[in-house]
């Protein structure tokens, strides 16, 4: 049977009454904004093409730094006066991304918010796509992530440049330093714009990450050969063959001082509140996405990024029986893992790393054969102890003796109610790499700060 106008209007109103119900049931119990989303899209599979943009909408993924920029952007803008829709949690399937349109919408479907920032998955951008109008796409990078879901970088290219496709016409804001997703402009009808950062102190000649994905050209197949690089296969670039390089950049991050936390972007000085090389590059491909999808200057940008302070949940400082604690939250893949340990070998302190370790517990991934790409072998001779932690604390125990640790300074403990025992037998500050979203990191801080 044809459904009648009046019958789409109600079942819509239907719709977001039952999403806005149950979201409301979730936060009162403290849970997350799945739940609504999939029941929406089950009574109406398109419910999101009813949606109207009165503003702009920005999109941004990539493997590593989706839910920091997003948050920075939208932060950014909403600091310039603009009223702003933005999944700010990071729920960026599309049963997420439903919850917070039909949450923001009038009830006749328009959304009259001067910009919607959403945070978008790799592989379910494609979907997304198919039922929102996209004004703006900042890709921030694409690294080996997931393996057990995504596989290699290549499948996830396949599926973001049917993603473009389907919206030929919006603008694409594109990672210079990336050879991997840079031939993403391929599938656009517009000149993209590049953001980039010139080589930093941390910065090498060669990879010493535990990953390089791009170690040939993606367009002819010879090897591609870099200046330097920033991490993984992230640097500048160049291959002799075809000419394919790194491209002329339209937002340029420079003069990076990680110990006085600013940097230069097009000549702009910017002071932030952290200091880890893929935390400055998120500043300047947010400020890439701001001013170019607004009329923001990059001297306005400047006047607020420094008071932008990244969710606790990412990164959390305290002390632990007198003793600085740093919690570093990681993605599931090995460069997240390798930033954080170096970050942590900088600090001119006596330390201790933990590694805590589950399984992907919301896809019951039990896989963490990732974990072997990571360079651990980095911090032999320097760290006091090492303290596997998780459901998977074995495991990462057995990385590090593959890497050449010293076992004597492995400690391993999977009962987090022995948390704090656990840390006590470690010297000097702590920095925990939690490389397991949605594992129980909350309650090694209700452990810790009791």
């Amino acid at each position: 049977m044809m459904m009648t106008t009046g019958d789409d209007e109600l079942k819509f109103l239907a719709t977001v009454f039952l999403c806005r119900a149950l979201s409301f049931a979730g936060r009162l119990v403290g849970k997350g904004t799945d739940l609504p989303g999939r029941a929406a899209l089950k009574l109406y599979p398109h419910v999101m093409k009813r949606i109207r943009f009165k503003g702009r909408v920005i999109c941004v993924t990539g493997s590593n730094g989706k839910t920091t920029t997003s948050n920075m952007i939208a932060d950014m803008l909403r600091s310039r006066g603009y009223s702003v829709l933005n999944n700010a949690k990071g729920s960026n399937l599309t049963s997420g991304i439903c919850v917070t349109l039909l949450n923001g919408c009038r009830l006749n479907g328009d959304i009259e918010h001067d910009f919607v920032v959403l945070e978008v998955d790799e592989c379910f951008a494609r979907f997304i796509f198919e039922d929102i109008r996209v004004d703006y796409f900042l890709i921030l990078n694409l690294l080996r992530d997931q393996v057990v879901r995504n596989g290699n970088p290549d499948l996830v290219f396949e599926k973001l440049k049917k993603a473009i496709s389907l919206q030929p016409e919006m603008r694409l804001i594109l990672n210079g330093n990336d050879p991997l997703s840079l031939p993403l402009r391929e599938a656009s009808s517009h000149e993209p714009v590049y953001f980039e950062m010139e080589r930093t102190e941390r910065s090498t000649d060669e990879c010493i990450s535990g990953t390089n994905d791009c170690k040939v050209c993606p367009h002819c197949f010879s090897k591609l050969k870099f200046d330097f690089f920033h991490y993984n296969h992230l640097g500048a670039f160049y291959c002799e063959s075809c000419g394919y390089k790194t491209p002329e950049p339209d937002y340029f991050g420079s003069s990076v001082d990680f110990e006085a936390q600013r940097i230069d972007i097009n000549g702009i000085r910017m002071n932030v509140s952290f200091n880890t090389t893929f935390n400055m590059f998120n500043v300047v491909s947010a400020a890439a996405a701001c001013c170019t999808a607004s009329d923001m200057t990059l001297e306005e940008f400047a006047a607020n990024i420094g008071g932008f302070q990244i969710a606790g949940d990412r990164l959390n400082e305290f002390y632990f029986e007198g003793r600085k604690v740093v919690l570093m939250m990681t993605k599931q893949n090995a460069a997240s893992v390798d930033q954080s340990i170096l970050y942590a070998l900088e600090q001119p302190v006596e330390k201790s790393i933990v590694l805590f370790l589950n399984n992907i517990l919301y896809l019951n991934y039990k896989d963490v054969s990732w974990y072997y790409d990571v360079a651990f072998e980095r911090l032999s001779g320097k760290v006091e102890n090492i303290l596997c932690m998780g459901e998977r604390a074995l495991d990462a125990a057995v990385c590090l003796e593959t890497a050449g640790i010293d076992r004597n300074i492995i400690i391993y403990e999977n009962d987090l109610d022995k948390t704090r025992e656990a840390f006590r037998k470690t010297k000097g500050d702590i920095y925990i790499l939690a490389a397991s979203a949605f594992g129980h990191e909350g309650r090694i801080l209700e452990a810790l700060k009791k």
